[in-house]
Parts: C-alpha cells; sequence; structure tokens
C-alpha cells in the first residue's frame, strides 16, 4: 500500500528496498534514509522513511514523423519528342524547389553541351523553359542555380532562375573544366568549383565560391595546391546543414599516387588544415558527399559507402553500419533534415518498381515506400527526392511509346508526388 507500520526491538536493524511498479522508477529516500542507495535504519527510537517514485520518461520514438504513408497516385509530367539518338542526348533526373516546382532536363551528348529545360508547377502542367550550356541546376527554396559549361576549356558562368524558369542572375565565371563541380548549401545557395585565371605557369589554381541564393558571391577561397593544366585531377565539394564546406581532391603530389587531400572551410569561409583525407584505394574512390544531420558529412564511392566526417574533422571515421549494408544508394534528408530517404540506383526490377527506405539519425528503419510503375521486369531509371520533399520518378524506357526512328524523337515522362517527404 501507500505506508506501513511495523514494531521492531530496540537496537534491531531494519533494511528496506524499493521496487517501483512498471511505468514508475524510483527516485530515492526521504526521512531517516537519504539517497538512491540502499537503507537501513537502527531502531533506537521512533524512526520513518519515505520512497519517492516517479513516472518513467516515454522513451523517445526516433521514428516519430518519419513513417512514410502510401504513396497513392501521382501527377505527371510527359515530355514529349525529345531527341536520345542522333544528338546523343538523355533526358537527365528531374529537380525541385521549395515551392513545388520541377525542371527537368535534356542534356546533348555531344558539344556544345547543350542543356534544355522545361519547368513544371506542382500540378503537372509546364509553365516555362531555359536552354543553358551543360547547366546542372541545384533547387533552392524558390527556384533553382547552376553552373554551367561542361568539358574542356570554357567560360563559366552560373545562373539563377524563378521556379518558372525565368533568369533572375547570371554570375560571371572562370576558366574551368567539366561540370557537376558544384553543390548544394543546405543554409542557401551554393558552392561552386572554378579555376583562376590563367598566370601563364602551366598550372591551375582551383577556387571556391560561396554563392548565396540570389547570385551574390559570399566568399571566394583558393585550395591550396596547383594543378598542372594538362594533369587535371578529381574534386568533389560538399557542404553541411551548417554551412561548412568540405573540398576532397586527389593529391598525388602532396600524399602520394591514388591519394586524397581534403580541407574544411567554416560558414564564414575561414580555411581548416589540409589533411590527408582518403589513402590510395584503387577502385574504392569517393565519389558525392551527403549530408548528414545536424552537421558532417558522409562519403560515398564508386564501391560502396566510404566513411563519414565529423564537421571539420580532419580524419574519416568508417559509414555506420545501416549505411555501409546499402552500397547501391544514395541519400537525401527528409522532413526538415529529421531523417534519411535511401533511393535505389537504377537498375534492374522484376517487378518495376523501386522501395525508398526512411531511416532515423540514429539508424533505425521506420519504414519504406514503393513506387510501383507495373507491368512485369524493366530496367528503372531515376527517383529523386527534392528540396520541399517532393518524390519523382523518371518513367522506364521499356514503359514509354516507341520513338520515332527517323529523327529519334521520343518521350520522356516524369512520375510525381508533391511534398511527399515535406
Amino acid at each position: 500500500g501507500g505506508s506501513c507500520e511495523a514494531t521492531f526491538v530496540d537496537g534491531a536493524t531494519v533494511a528496506l528496498s524499493a521496487a517501483a511498479n512498471n511505468g514508475s522508477t524510483f527516485a530515492g529516500w526521504g526521512g531517516a534514509c537519504s539517497g538512491a542507495g540502499s537503507c537501513s535504519v537502527k531502531m533506537t527510537s521512533d524512526a520513518a522513511v519515505t520512497a519517492r517514485f516517479d513516472a518513467s520518461p516515454k522513451p523517445v520514438d526516433d521514428c516519430a514523423g518519419l513513417v512514410p504513408p502510401s504513396p497513392g497516385a501521382p501527377s505527371q509530367f510527359k515530355w514529349e519528342k525529345q531527341d536520345l539518338g542522333n544528338m546523343g542526348g538523355s533526358c537527365f533526373p528531374a529537380e525541385t524547389d521549395g515551392t513545388g516546382h520541377l525542371a527537368v532536363s535534356w542534356q546533348n551528348g555531344y558539344q556544345p553541351h547543350d542543356s534544355r529545360f522545361t519547368f513544371v508547377d506542382p500540378a503537372g502542367t509546364q509553365v516555362g523553359s531555359f536552354r543553358g550550356v551543360g547547366l546542372l541546376l541545384i533547387g533552392q527554396a524558390s527556384g533553382f542555380m547552376g553552373g554551367e559549361c561542361a568539358g574542356g576549356m570554357c567560360s563559366q558562368d552560373y545562373v539563377v532562375l524563378d521556379p518558372e524558369g525565368h533568369l533572375l542572375y547570371r554570375g560571371p565565371g572562370g576558366s574551368t573544366t567539366g561540370n557537376n563541380k558544384q553543390a548544394n548549401d543546405p543554409t542557401g545557395g551554393m558552392i561552386h568549383e572554378r579555376n583562376a585565371p590563367d598566370d601563364g605557369s602551366g598550372n591551375i589554381t582551383m577556387l571556391l565560391d560561396a554563392i548565396d541564393a540570389g547570385g551574390a558571391v559570399r566568399w571566394t577561397r583558393a585550395l591550396p595546391e596547383l594543378f598542372g593544366r594538362y594533369d587535371r585531377k578529381d574534386l568533389i565539394i560538399g557542404a553541411d546543414r551548417k554551412g561548412n564546406v568540405l573540398a576532397l581532391w586527389q593529391s598525388d603530389r602532396r600524399y602520394g599516387d591514388g591519394t586524397w587531400a581534403g580541407q574544411w572551410f567554416d560558414p564564414s569561409g575561414a580555411p581548416g588544415p589540409v589533411f590527408q583525407a582518403v589513402g590510395s584505394g584503387g577502385a574504392y574512390l569517393p565519389w558525392k558527399l551527403f549530408e548528414r544531420a545536424e552537421s558532417g558529412l558522409f562519403v560515398s564511392g564508386f564501391q560502396g559507402w566510404l566513411g563519414q566526417f565529423d564537421a571539420q574533422a580532419t580524419s574519416m571515421s568508417p559509414p555506420p553500419p545501416w549505411l555501409a549494408s546499402r552500397p547501391n544508394t544514395t541519400l537525401h534528408m527528409v522532413h526538415g533534415g529529421n531523417g534519411y530517404a535511401v533511393l535505389p540506383t537504377p537498375g534492374s526490377s522484376a517487378a518495376c518498381e523501386q522501395v525508398v527506405e526512411v531511416i532515423s539519425p540514429s539508424g533505425k528503419v521506420c519504414g519504406s515506400s514503393t513506387f510501383a510503375v507495373g507491368g512485369g521486369y524493366c530496367t528503372t531509371s531515376s527517383i529523386i527526392v527534392g528540396y520541399d520533399g517532393t518524390v519523382v520518378q523518371q518513367l522506364p524506357r521499356e514503359r514509354e511509346a516507341p520513338c520515332k526512328a527517323a529523327d529519334h524523337e521520343c518521350d520522356c515522362t516524369y512520375r510525381f508526388w508533391s511534398g511527399y517527404f515535406r
């Protein structure tokens, strides 16, 4: 009961113990005993002891708000008459912004790297278009931005577009090679790589620009290593959810063949020390950096997940077990950075479907969503999660209408679930 009373012989020692019911925890003694340890009372006079019990805190549910619902029926946009053969072109994965608009792109496989974009509103209606050069777009809270140019040495610009593809700003770039040397900044804007103007020495200095969502350059920093003009090494960049920027580059001159150097820049652009990020790993080379919850970055390689960096850390630690066990996947944050969507890469599917898992930051599987095309076997195409949580699934080529053989005109269809992981 709530209280009890007993009589003991003078001088006897009485030992008391506390046992909490389910849903409670023992919080400590009062009266003739104190603390939360053992309680023994020598009976030389009347004595009273109390035991306090508190309700146990409810366990924190890692998956609260992360369990995905059934996808339901998607919206759809069919992009007609795209040249997928004569010009070596292909339809690229979509991108979305914070307003739910989609940007779908066709990229020319040959020079001059023609990039054509169509913009689609959340209802699936085409609302605009844009044409660029080797342009890949990154979704922002409202609209899109990205760097232009691909392959060879050329003058690179970057553009800022509104949700319907209207040009808001074009920033001057510099001599560069390749595209994709850009990364989303979760605090707004992007990180963009370019080369410093050629000084005639035969060496190249790579520059990083932190560009805000309006197109203004917040800071510019040079990587502390020179690269031969015809000896360009790979570079990947990423920004974590606090705005810390990590650059990784192949650094044969500094650390030996096949090694990679790294350097952090804090949100204001202050550089950290240069460090050896990855040893000589053969095929296990870095490919892309992905945001972690709170801060830090995961490192994906061409043959699986390589590891992770805490923010400003100068050594890479192993990937968490839940991620290491999912090698053929990519990640995107969901529900405002409270969880991860684990996205499959394109490949064979007996039922023509793609399963997206949702994982909590601690690694707990919170559920999965099956985005089914149906119709039996197919080779799936891209599936992405965009800025506002919209899921966009590119229809497999086997499920499209046959292309017109004479002029290679083909349809590219995108199915989407607006705000699914918002």
